[in-house]
């Protein structure tokens, strides 16, 4: 597949920051020898990129045309096709500007130099990544800052066919707290395909709630990796969000590193309203490393016509990790005779002395509950539709907790309201 897509062209047209440039093309060398992943494999059964192949991808076009970012109900640092918005530094309040701005502003700093490439692994997707990303968020929270709105990171794409490569680096010293939203959303409905990385290290104590929400276009191609490392009594609290775009994989690599480490993670795949064949992919590869750590992982699909929901969840607790709480349930409604849902959650347990289980359950709307809401006089329309809110409204108490709940939920009533009416 690779030959008919320019990688080597692109590597050729990045030049900083140069103490990365042997990096970059190890990077390309192995990713060229490994080629993309294919539905051979176990963890991409059910998600093909042979699509990528037929595309005329290309590096986005460098535009002078200045544009105005986009407003966000927090701080915000914005990207159109991979290019800051402004000046890539952080928009509004200056007290922060230290915090947050553009990776490439930054990477010639001692912590960014630490911390850049330890985390994102070896994997095909993530290799092309480290030897093609321009640029993407550096977030630094110093010890014991705790922020009081949240950050937003915003990347945009409107460039058809665009080959679009974020890269974000996020740090919390210890003690350091922060709400951090990340919204990927398409311009445009003409394909493009964008693969980001985002490495997040939290020291000890640190606390971070993040929130990824997934609005690519409606022919985009989505590949997306997070991975995340856990210090002592550090606490990591996150909301996968997968609401447009053709085809959406996210890998989600958290290594819990320090003893009293806490994983919480709320996932909500949505696929309605979208023609063809639309696929959400989850996947969740979780090491409990040490005693005492805890995780609980959440998970709701809901899906219509004929698309597929993926959700493949391991679960590893180390012969050290003794004291380990871990917990996985996954739910899926199926709103269509068409749709699928693919489930696969995983324990692997080396240690004694541990509470694990794990769950599924993949189903259709309640007949009953959609009867006793019609007999109330409520539209059959109106009875599904209220029943969806509260299904997907399990999966999103980070989004009360934080106070975005407003900001997000309209475009996910406008999604759900495009779902396919009741059949006879």
């Amino acid at each position: 597949m690779t030959m008919t897509i320019p990688f080597t062209e692109a590597l050729a047209g990045v030049d900083t920051p140069t103490w990365w440039m042997d990096t970059r093309r190890a990077a390309l060398n192995r990713f060229l020898r490994a080629d993309f992943p294919g539905t051979r494999q176990e963890d991409w059964k059910y998600t093909s990129l042979t699509h990528l192949e037929r595309m005329k991808l290309h590096v986005p076009v460098v535009s002078g045309k200045r544009r105005a970012p986009p407003d966000y109900p927090g701080q915000l640092l914005a990207f159109l096709n991979d290019a800051p918005l402004g000046h890539g530094v952080y928009h509004g309040d200056y007290e922060y500007d230290e915090i947050v701005a553009s990776l490439q502003r930054v990477a010639d700093s001692d912590r960014a130099r630490r911390h850049l490439g330890t985390l994102a692994g070896d994997s095909a997707l993530a290799n092309l990544n480290s030897a093609l990303w321009r640029d993407g968020a550096y977030v630094l929270v110093t010890a014991d800052c705790r922020l009081k709105r949240p950050i937003f990171i915003a990347n945009l794409a409107d460039e058809a066919e665009a080959m679009l490569y974020p890269r974000d680096l996020v740090v919390l010293e210890a003690g350091g707290e922060a709400v951090l939203v990340e919204h990927y959303r398409g311009g445009t409905d003409a394909p493009y395909w964008r693969n980001a990385v985002s490495e997040i290290v939290l020291e000890d104590g640190a606390r971070l709630t993040h929130i990824k929400v997934f609005e690519e276009g409606a022919d985009a191609t989505h590949t997306s990796l997070t991975a995340a490392r856990l210090g002592r009594d550090s606490r990591y609290h996150a909301l996968h969000v997968g609401l447009g775009g053709a085809l959406t994989r996210h890998d989600m690599n958290i290594d819990l590193a320090g003893v009293g480490a806490e994983v919480r993670i709320d996932a909500l795949n949505l696929v309605v309203g979208d023609g063809g064949a639309p696929v959400r992919d989850l996947h969740i590869h979780l090491d409990h490393r040490v005693a005492d750590s805890h995780s609980r992982i959440h998970y709701r699909g809901l899906i219509d016509g004929r698309g597929r929901g993926v959700f493949d969840s391991r679960v590893v607790v180390h012969p050290e990790a003794r004291g380990t709480n871990a917990q996985q349930l996954c739910r899926s409604l199926l709103l269509s005779p068409y749709a699928e849902a693919d489930v696969k959650p995983q324990l692997e347990i080396h240690a004694d002395d541990v509470k694990c289980g794990h769950g599924a359950s993949v189903g259709s709307l309640d007949d009953e509950a959609l009867f006793y809401l019609k007999s109330r006089g409520i539209d059959p329309a109106d009875a599904r539709r209220l029943l969806m809110q509260a299904f997907v409204g399990e999966a999103l108490q980070l989004l009360d907790e934080t106070g975005l709940k407003d900001w997000l939920m309209p475009s996910l009533l406008t999604r759900l309201s495009a779902a396919t009416e009741a059949r006879p």
